[in-house]
């Protein structure tokens, strides 16, 4: 499972660096965060146009927009709306990257996780992420503008500490550096420099 931070998508070269990143993955299936187009859904909700279930389900729409984006965008990506899809797409030598509303409405009716993903701003693409991954059996690829650096934590949402308690391994790479390295972490992620 690899999430792509919404504040990527204007990156040069984007699926070109993705695909040097996970390309040599078995199944490398991409979630895509929300980015700028979250951050007007919570400016809505700041200014009390929303109530909290619509904004996370705005925000949620805003990641499958993103993703459904990056996919057209380049012939090498599929958009996928389920787990069998994404198979299939990998079958046919693309990269599947999830409409994660129907993926998490799907994964929620089906009654797979007996974790519900709370709807408030505490839970963003990162640990929507960590609970698909766990739900899936995955590892987790969390790429993103930052180095995770000695307190990883405070780069990801408050519910992630939640959604990865069983994840099986975690991995995270800072795709802007010129050259990304893939930092493996321990679970939990340390929440300030020691």
């Amino acid at each position: 499972m690899v999430k792509l931070g919404g504040s990527l998508l204007n990156l040069d070269n984007l699926v070109d660096r993705l695909i040097a990143v996970v390309g040599e993955l078995e199944l490398p299936v991409v979630i895509v965060g929300g980015g700028p187009t979250a951050d007007l859904v919570r400016h809505w909700d700041e200014h009390g146009l929303l109530r909290p279930s619509e904004a996370h389900q705005i925000a949620v729409a805003a990641m499958a927009f993103n993703g459904l984006q990056l996919a057209q965008a380049d012939g090498r990506l599929s958009f996928a709306g389920s787990q069998s899809e994404a198979v299939d797409a990998a079958a046919r030598g693309r990269i599947p990257v999830l409409d994660i509303m129907r993926v998490t409405s799907r994964e929620q009716k089906a009654g797979c996780r007996s974790l519900v993903i709370p709807e408030s701003w505490d839970v963003t693409s990162d640990s929507i992420a960590a609970w698909l991954a766990v739900a899936w059996h995955a590892d987790l690829w969390l790429l993103k503008s930052v180095s995770p650096g000695t307190a990883p934590a405070t780069h990801v949402d408050d519910w992630f500490a939640e959604a990865s308690r069983t994840l099986l391994g975690l991995t995270w790479i800072n795709l802007r550096d010129s050259e990304p390295v893939a930092v493996h972490l321990t679970l939990p992620l340390a929440a300030e420099a020691t």
